[in-house]
């Protein structure tokens, strides 16, 4: 028997929360007109609870919980119940006490629980329609597992800086890293949380004590030092925390309208994720697991939210499609470098998620990924040093030292003579 008898899965409790708001649960989304008590039955995994004040209020606040695992039949369950508060004075949730006393809730339960819905997926008939074009790792049952396997205690600790049950996230919460005008600042006023991730937007994925070939290097392909940052080549347990943040990062940016979440999400897609091009060699199932999120991530943006992340920043998509192509014909140059013996079956299972994620970029954007793309020319290091790069020199990791000083002819008064002036003089 489980541990509130009333079925199987944790349960959420919603104390204080008035009507007339909309509630959102994971992937489904309700307006109330009377108070909303919580539900039932809700499966093991990580689960977002949101709540938005009104239609024209522009903040919301929300949370992330853990809800139990399943345990055999001959065993007491560990089902939990989660109890949030809603705080009128400011119009958040926030953790109730009567969480501490999982047993009192208990005794209490079996007399609401007939008002309490069970947790499921619930889609409107459009989005039932449209769910039939979902890549061979989704299903409609499984639409909120593909988007958030890899989110763990860990990743919800690290990223909120707080303990279980404190994961709280808002609309207002600021990423580390991130720029900020004097003005926000001064009306933030410290009201606002930090969220913290592996690397912050301003981070340098280059090691600062590298030099030469080595520091250009991993200037086209981070790689190496994104590995060594989150642990080592033994982690694939760390890169699995990578892909539990860019999970966070989507859902939280999208869910609760957080800017800041986003920005977060756009630099981990398109200068860690689609620019580690030796992952695919040296860890294809952690490659896999990361392609697959972000594939999950189109579908779920493209059929089952009202907004558009493409949309709501046109520039960082532009700027992800030739990401893309780049690091399609990087990448397979890698994999096709491999001989047989090297080659596994997790590295064709890479292929096979790519062109799955290429075809569907394909039919819903209109994007065509096998265009060329530049192989030389001057590269922007981390710290705005230019150096002129082959990318082909380094197919064999030739060591050449420090890129030569670019000749310049200057005029009499020593100036470059393809200098342009905008004085006239």
């Amino acid at each position: 028997m489980d541990q509130h008898g009333i079925g199987q899965g944790d349960v959420l409790l919603l104390d204080d929360l008035p009507g007339a708001l909309t509630i959102g649960c994971d992937a489904v989304a309700f307006s109330t007109t009377q108070q909303f008590p919580g539900c039932r039955d809700i499966p093991p995994g990580a689960h977002l609870i949101w709540v938005a004040p009104s239609a024209a209020h522009s903040s919301r606040s929300g949370y992330w919980f853990l809800s139990s695992p399943p345990v055999p039949s001959d065993q007491d369950s560990t089902a939990k119940i989660h109890v949030r508060r809603w705080d009128l004075a400011s119009e958040a949730l926030v953790v109730s006490p009567r969480e501490d006393s999982q047993s009192s809730l208990a005794r209490e339960l079996p007399a609401i629980a007939p008002k309490l819905p069970p947790y499921r997926m619930q889609f409107s008939p459009e989005v039932k329609a449209q769910a039939n074009d979902l890549p061979d790792f989704m299903d409609r049952e499984s639409v909120w597992d593909s988007l958030t396997y890899a989110i763990d205690s860990q990743v919800l600790e690290a990223i909120t800086g707080r303990p279980a049950p404190d994961w709280a996230v808002s609309t207002s919460d600021r990423v580390a890293g991130e720029i900020r005008l004097q003005a926000e600042a001064d009306l933030d006023h410290g009201a606002s949380r930090q969220l913290n991730f592996t690397f912050p937007i301003d981070t340098k994925l280059i090691n600062p004590e590298s030099t030469g070939a080595e520091r250009t290097q991993q200037a086209l392909d981070p790689t190496n030092w994104v590995m060594r940052s989150l642990g080592g080549p033994a982690g694939p347990q760390s890169l699995e925390h990578l892909a539990g943040e860019l999970q966070f990062a989507f859902l939280t940016g999208m869910h609760l309208g957080s800017f800041s979440c986003l920005e977060q999400w756009w630099f981990i897609v398109t200068k860690i994720v689609f620019r580690s091009y030796e992952l695919a060699v040296i860890s294809p199932a952690l490659a896999q697991s990361l392609l697959r999120t972000f594939h999950a991530q189109l579908v779920y943006n493209d059929q089952f939210l009202e907004g558009d992340v493409f949309e709501m920043m046109p520039e960082s998509a532009k700027l992800l499609q030739k990401t893309l192509t780049t690091y399609k014909s990087r990448f397979l140059e890698k994999l096709q470098a491999l001989d047989d013996s090297n080659q596994t079956p997790d590295h064709l299972l890479l292929k096979d998620a790519f062109f799955a994620l290429e075809s569907w970029l394909e039919r819903h954007l209109g994007w065509d990924l096998s265009s060329d793309y530049v192989r030389s020319g001057i590269v922007m290091l981390e710290d705005g040093e230019l150096v002129e790069a082959e990318l082909s020199d380094f197919e064999d990791e030739d060591e050449r030292g420090e890129f030569a000083a670019t000749v310049v002819e200057l005029d009499d008064e020593g100036r470059p003579t393809d200098m342009i002036s905008w004085n006239d003089t």
